[in-house]
């Protein structure tokens, strides 16, 4: 009698266990995306690293690259660091990203604060440099997610213990706000001309402002050409843990596919890759 009852507990306890098991995976991918912005939220420090390429071109080839650290503290405080990557070609060039005026190699290092539902910069706010490391920001892609139009799906094959989520956001709603994006990025561009302006003798400034203005000018009209007639996909792969819902790994593939100043079709694509730790 006491062996049918320890049977009959067993099948039980198997049944349950099934049930709970059959009540995760009852969550939609919706619910998944909102579990796991959930379990990050709260979260008052982690740590992330990742990598970004920029491809170019029919055979994609690889033009920049670049390697990126991430330090959230206290909820609101987030510092990015990337180093440069240098490589030497054949012919005596060197390939990966490299700024005007600076040397490869160098260090990187961007404070940004959350402030009214964005990632703003600290300081620094008009560096070219600075406004590139912001736009790596895993937990500003995050938000971008979370806040658009989106369709996400559950991907197969995931490792145990976790969830891949595939989300593609509206491309109609992806190239308004990259195009606000750069925009934004542009005008602070010119206040950071403008701030160098006042180094320029002052007989000199009145010149140099109105050549500046002109090439500038130019320049973003030329960009908002090519934004107005884009088309913009960018689909990203979030992978979380099942049971607390952590994310663990933010993949991105925003491909950008314009008609250059010479009128030729063109389409770039920037991949992002990032890896979440020690969440406390």
């Amino acid at each position: 009698m006491q062996r049918t009852y320890f049977k009959t507990g067993l099948v039980w306890c198997v049944i349950l266990m099934l049930s709970a098991c059959g009540l995760k995976d009852a969550k939609t991918p919706e619910e998944w995306f909102k579990f796991s912005w959930a379990g990050l939220a709260g979260c008052d420090s982690l740590t992330f690293r990742g990598s970004a390429a920029i491809f170019r071109g029919e055979n994609s080839k690889m033009e920049d690259a670049v390697n990126f650290t991430g330090k959230l503290k206290d909820h609101h405080q987030l510092a990015i660091q990337t180093t440069l990557p240098s490589s030497t070609g054949n012919n005596g060039g060197t390939d990966g990203v490299q700024a005007a005026g600076t040397h490869l190699n160098t260090v990187y290092k961007a404070e940004l604060q959350w402030n009214e539902g964005s990632w703003n910069l600290k300081s620094n706010k008009t560096d070219v440099n600075n406004l590139g490391i912001a736009r790596l920001n895993p937990l500003d892609q995050l938000e971008e997610i979370r806040s658009q139009k989106k369709t996400i799906n559950v991907e197969s094959g995931a490792a145990r213990g976790t969830k891949v989520l595939r989300i593609e956001l509206d491309p109609k709603e992806s190239a308004q706000r990259l195009q606000a994006k750069l925009a934004d990025e542009m005008e602070a561009v010119k206040a950071g001309w403008e701030e160098q302006l006042l180094k320029v003798k002052a007989e000199r400034r009145p010149k140099v402002k109105l050549e500046l203005e002109q090439v500038w000018s130019e320049g973003r009209d030329q960009l908002m050409t090519m934004l107005n007639q884009a088309d913009a996909r960018v689909v990203y792969h979030l992978t979380i843990n099942r049971n607390s819902g952590l994310p663990i790994r933010l993949s991105s593939e925003t491909e950008l596919s314009y008609i250059n100043a010479s009128g030729s079709h063109e389409t770039e694509v920037l991949r992002t890759d990032s890896r979440f730790e020690q969440f406390r």
